[in-house]
């Protein structure tokens, strides 16, 4: 959203013209106007669907060309990690049990640290 001087508005400057334009941070309709906006506002994605953090994160990355090649190598280094862990467990490879209590942990902790981030996006 422009700015009248031509520049792009901070978000400070975004969020005081929202109130301004609703009637204040007070007014009740605040929840409504805003999750309206998270749907249909032009600078939000798809219409009708509301962008989550991840979703702003893989656009930015998207339009980025080094951000780009960095996600890019990160994915395939993940699939590969798949890879092994399938061939390994379809080996009849055995799984250390702490290994596999520390994974659970740390997948426990990741799925706290993207609701975290949810809730903040």
């Amino acid at each position: 959203m422009p700015a009248s001087n031509g520049r792009r508005m901070t978000m400070e400057e975004r969020i005081q013209a929202f109130f301004r334009q609703s009637g204040g941070p007070n007014n009740p309709q605040i929840p409504k106007l805003v999750e309206k906006h998270l749907l249909y506002g032009k600078d939000h994605g798809i219409p009708g669907y509301r962008e989550t953090f991840a979703d702003a994160f893989i656009d930015a990355v998207v339009g980025d060309p080094s951000l780009l090649l960095i996600y890019e190598r990160l994915q395939r280094w993940r699939a590969q990690r798949q890879r092994e862990r399938q061939q390994a467990g379809g080996a009849g490879g055995s799984t250390d049990p702490e290994l596999l209590r520390r994974l659970e942990r740390l997948e426990r902790e990741v799925a706290r640290l993207r609701e975290a981030v949810e809730r903040l996006g």
